[in-house]
């Protein structure tokens, strides 16, 4: 049977001591089919944009403390409370396996934490404010999040997981926002093509659609009331924007700027001719009924029928995408909803009979954000991973060497006599390295690359060993010259 549920994340401002609100649950999971809640994680306070859903777990950021509640969703309950060092404004997970944790802090850094291994990475302080939303891309290869500096920056996670780099730095900056950026969405086709889009919006009115590959600017559209939330379409035919007055309002892609050409062979998105000239929208939102409340998170179904929104003031509403009206309330909280998380559909039979299900993870490793400030001597003590080379050829055996990691003090202490240890130890080093190699021209030819650097050695130590006898000699001739202008007659009388 085909299901489809929807995650609704809720955030008290102040503790309700009623018993209605006492067993009503923080976190509830909604079928979609039946409209029936089907579980309920409870103990749980999160802000907008700070609840993370993977396939076995969820990831709750507190907005009264810097902790992270890890819920275990096939057992529905709370399976860890995690510390933090900074409290997130926002947190997100990576597509499939769900095997990142990105979450941004209100000192504007971007945090990355491998679940399965609990490596921790986190960014300088790139934002000039605090990070309010992120999101994966479709294929959770590049991470995008969105400040109240008005920037959003675009971020490779291959960059920020290399190990052989200390640097993080964005790969892009969205910056034509004039204003807070309220909420991204990428696109979720992402095949390396035209359809490579993100949407973003800000309190300055606009949401803006670029190519993020490139960091083109695409299209501005301009709202008659602040975008505070956005979802897309599932094939990018179009975006809804969930605005501060309670409405909504859905923008065509494909005929943008209100002409009759939506059938045409040319993506009107993609069309250079109204690129730089914002495009403002007609008053033609969607209202309801007592309706008037902001918008804090939407998502669409998978058939893309539907549209789901929850507000400040605790409705969790169903929108029929081809009317523009509610078709139902799914449920109302006493609560702000800060988080709409559908789910991918289950239950569809499988075309393959060798398919593969997908594994869950078990157990969550805690961060070890510790690490990241530590003086670690290896990579291995400040990433748990050990480094291994892989050759076509593999040499069978490769002798001991003297070469042994050195601290600073070790290396140099800013005088040129341990200046000359330190090459004589290295050339030494270097000979006592001999790898025997299975073929005798590998031999053969790292043997004269060898006699090449051990010539490049001596020659620079001789060269070391002359600046030093020169520079010696100097001091000692102008220390005898100083002292033979030494008057001796005495004081006079």
């Amino acid at each position: 049977m085909l299901t489809e549920q929807v995650i609704i994340g809720t955030h008290k401002v102040s503790p309700d001591i009623s018993s209605a609100a006492a067993s009503e649950a923080s976190i509830a999971v909604f079928d979609l089919h039946t409209y029936s809640q089907t579980a309920s994680f409870k103990r749980s306070s999160t802000a907008k944009n700070c609840l993370a859903v993977t396939p076995s777990h969820l990831f709750a950021a507190q907005s009264d403390k810097a902790v992270l509640n890890v819920y275990n969703r096939s057992k529905q309950n709370l399976e860890s409370t995690i510390p933090f060092q900074e409290k997130f404004t926002v947190i997100e997970a990576s597509g499939g396996s769900g095997a990142f944790i990105a979450g941004g802090t209100d000192s504007g850094r971007l945090t990355i934490w491998e679940t399965a291994t609990g490596r921790f990475i986190s960014t300088p302080r790139i934002h000039l404010q605090k990070v309010t939303c992120i999101a994966f891309d479709s294929t959770s290869n590049f991470v995008i999040t969105g400040s109240a500096d008005s920037n959003a920056y675009v971020w490779s996670l291959a960059s920020l997981l290399d190990i052989r780099s200390s640097e993080r730095k964005q790969e892009r900056i969205l910056d034509r926002h004039q204003r807070e950026i309220t909420a991204i969405v990428p696109g979720r086709i992402g095949t390396g093509g035209p359809m490579d889009i993100v949407v973003t919006a800000s309190r300055d009115l606009s949401c803006i659609v670029w190519d993020y590959h490139t960091g083109v600017h695409l299209r501005t559209f301009i709202f008659s009331s602040v975008p505070t939330a956005l979802a897309l379409d599932p094939a990018d035919r179009a975006f809804y924007a969930g605005l501060e007055d309670g409405t909504v309002q859905c923008v065509d892609l494909y005929n943008a700027a209100g002409s009759d050409e939506a059938n045409s062979t040319t993506h009107q998105l993609f069309s250079e001719q109204f690129r730089d000239v914002p495009i403002t929208l007609p008053a033609n939102r969607w209202l309801a009924y007592n309706h008037e409340s902001p918008i804090n998170s939407m998502g669409v179904v998978y058939e893309g029928n539907y549209l789901i929104t929850g507000n400040e003031k605790g409705d969790v509403s169903i929108w029929d995408i081809a009317t523009g009206h509610v078709f139902r309330t799914l449920t109302q909280f006493k609560a702000a909803v800060t988080s709409i998380k559908i789910l991918p559909p289950s239950g569809f039979i499988s075309q393959t009979s060798n398919a593969q299900s997908t594994t869950e993870q078990k157990t969550i490793k805690k961060p070890r954000y510790d690490a990241v400030l530590a003086s670690a001597s290896t990579i291995t003590d400040l990433h748990t991973y050990t480094l291994t080379t892989k050759f076509n050829n593999p040499i069978p055996e490769i002798s001991s060497s003297s070469l042994a990691p050195r601290t600073l003090a070790q290396i140099s202490s800013f005088t040129p006599s341990s200046d000359m240890e330190a090459i004589m130890a290295g050339a030494a080093d270097m000979k006592a390295y001999k790898p025997s190699l299975a073929s005798k021209h590998k031999t053969e030819a790292l043997e004269t690359e060898l006699a090449t650097l051990y010539d490049h050695y001596d020659r620079l130590a001789t060269l070391h060993q002359k600046t030093w006898d020169s520079h010696a000699r100097w001091l000692l001739e102008n220390n005898g010259e100083s002292s033979n202008k030494v008057d001796h007659t005495g004081p006079k009388s």
